[in-house]
């Protein structure tokens, strides 16, 4: 049973041609994965935007809407994981259902990831929630 997933990707660059090219790279990469399968793909026109980011005061977006198979959830979360993008949605199917082996998997390449997050000090640990949150 695969699952069907809706990502949007934004590429932001300070010229056209780099977004153009880079959003494309991505959604090559993405096409070429193992156990994933793009069945609908629209990308919009490249346009200009006002300071799409904090060191660029003028720049080029452009944006794509995928629909994917992909033939299990843990390769869901890798493909989430690897490709960045800026939204994902599951589609289908209605009730899925996991072995206790595809759910540890799942759950350990998320720490996995945490960890590596951490490891680069761009995250870090969360021990226990705090008061307020419980």
């Amino acid at each position: 049973m695969t699952v069907k997933i809706w990502m949007v990707f934004e590429a932001v660059a300070a010229t056209e041609d780099a977004v153009e090219d880079s959003l494309d790279d991505h959604l090559e990469k993405l096409e070429s994965e193992s156990e994933v399968e793009i069945t609908e793909s629209n990308v919009d026109e490249v346009s200009k935007v006002e300071d799409p980011h904090p060191d660029l005061e003028e720049g080029f977006s452009q944006v794509a809407e995928c629909k994917l198979e992909v033939e299990t959830f843990r390769k869901c979360i890798q493909v989430t994981f690897d490709y960045g993008p800026t939204y994902v949605q599951v589609e289908g199917p209605e009730k899925y259902e996991m072995d206790l082996k595809e759910g540890q998997e799942s759950l350990q390449q998320v720490a996995d990831v945490m960890h590596k997050y951490a490891q680069m000090g761009v995250g870090g640990v969360l021990v226990s929630k705090s008061t307020e949150e419980q």
